[in-house]
């Protein structure tokens, strides 16, 4: 595995890239989702608004495979670039893979009670609203994953809880098809998230008319069944707050998880 090694330029750039990703979605993207021979897969890391379209490298140190048997293994290979981070993983046995940043921590920031509603307050500059009646400081935590499967689709790597927040799939993530839809579970520490927003968007969604963006919320045991009107690529997302763990250096944690996944005919 190539190890990425950072100067102060490079700590200084990502943490001003953090505070850029506020409003973003991390990604991981592969060259295919299903194969039935192919040996190797090209995974790309990335923030963005606009699904799969790089705009700011994922930085993390905790980029691993999970291979079909539930073992974890590094990347074979692991490029930076400064919108997007290309990782490299060989193929070597049938079934179902999971690749992800692993848990990463994040921008720390700040959050100001103004009229009864929290606004984010970060960078080095941004000045405490006047009127705020409470001042907190915030940590974000994210993973993203994607499932690739090389001929018959398995579960160990499926099943592998990865963070707090969970995406955890009902529906086989690479057996989802038109008129069949996707069913999973969001779950914190293990338990269900009744109510949870979860955000859906499209490859290419913001070139139809209207713009391709759903929200929808999970029912009383965390379960959220979507349908979907166009084959493609998609990405989900979801966010939790809470109070941080015991120990952190913020007040608040601030959890994202999103998986990609394609939709067959």
């Amino acid at each position: 595995m190539t190890i990425l090694k950072f100067g102060a330029a490079g700590i200084l750039s990502a943490t001003t890239l953090c505070a850029a990703a506020y409003a973003h979605t991390s990604f991981m993207y592969p060259n295919a989702f299903v194969t039935t021979e192919g040996d190797h897969v090209t995974v790309q890391a990335s923030f963005s608004e606009d699904p799969f379209v790089p705009e700011i490298a994922v930085l993390s140190e905790d980029y691993h495979v999970i291979l079909p048997d539930g073992s974890r293994k590094d990347f074979k290979t692991l490029t930076q670039l400064r919108q997007v981070v290309v990782l490299e993983s060989d193929l070597d046995t049938e079934g179902t893979y999971r690749f992800t940043t692993g848990v990463r921590l994040g921008r720390k920031s700040k959050k100001a009670l103004v009229d009864g509603e929290w606004q984010a307050v970060f960078g080095p500059d941004a000045e405490v609203p006047q009127n705020a009646t409470e001042v907190i400081t915030s940590q974000t935590e994210t993973v993203a994953d994607v499932y690739v499967t090389k001929g018959a689709s398995t579960w160990e790597a499926v099943n592998l809880p990865i963070g707090r927040l969970l995406i955890t799939p009902v529906t086989h993530p690479n057996e989802i098809y038109l008129g069949e839809g996707f069913e999973f579970k969001l779950l914190f520490d293990g338990q269900p998230l009744a109510g949870q927003s979860v955000e859906i968007k499209r490859q290419g969604g913001t070139y139809e008319t209207p713009k391709y963006e759903r929200h929808v919320e999970a029912d009383d045991s965390g379960t959220v069944s979507l349908s979907f009107d166009k084959p493609g690529k998609y990405l989900l997302m979801t966010r939790h707050a809470v109070d941080a763990p015991e120990g952190a250096e913020t007040d608040e944690r601030s959890y994202t998880t999103s998986l990609t996944f394609e939709v067959a005919r």
